[in-house]
């Protein structure tokens, strides 16, 4: 009997983590890659020439005051001849990166915020000269 109840106990574990990873991922709609905290971002010197490529964010709008730690994102991308998906910076501090044009920042701490996006390549590592930056405020 003990070897059944503990075999059902680990398929339960195994299903429970299962369930929270999916719940988690779920809760990062749009957000293809979220960064740790901890990445910063690089000087705008680095960034190659723009070759066509833009962003302009359409939300949050200037000063906006929004409530609770998830930023509604949304922005209009013109990916140019290299561009192929937007690096989210709030503070100088790497937030996600966004192939699709909406999207959402989660774990933004209440106070005013500078956001700023940046078209990069698609092997990550390079950032064009292609950015857009909106102030807001989270309470």
């Amino acid at each position: 009997m003990k070897p059944i109840l503990l075999a059902a106990f680990v398929a339960l574990w195994i299903l429970g983590s299962a369930m929270q990873a999916a719940a988690q991922q779920n809760n990062m709609k749009g957000m293809e890659m979220p960064m740790k905290q901890t990445e910063k971002m690089p000087a705008s010197s680095t960034l190659q020439p723009a070759e066509g490529a833009s962003v302009k964010i359409i939300s949050p709008k200037k000063d906006q005051v929004i409530a609770g730690d998830k930023v509604p994102l949304e922005f209009k991308l013109t990916k140019g001849k290299r561009g192929a998906h937007v690096h989210a910076y709030v503070d100088g501090q790497m937030m996600g990166m966004f192939e699709s044009e909406k999207g959402t920042l989660n774990g933004v701490k209440p106070g005013k915020h500078t956001l700023e996006l940046r078209v990069a390549t698609a092997e990550h590592n390079t950032e064009l000269n292609a950015t857009d930056k909106v102030s807001f405020t989270t309470k």
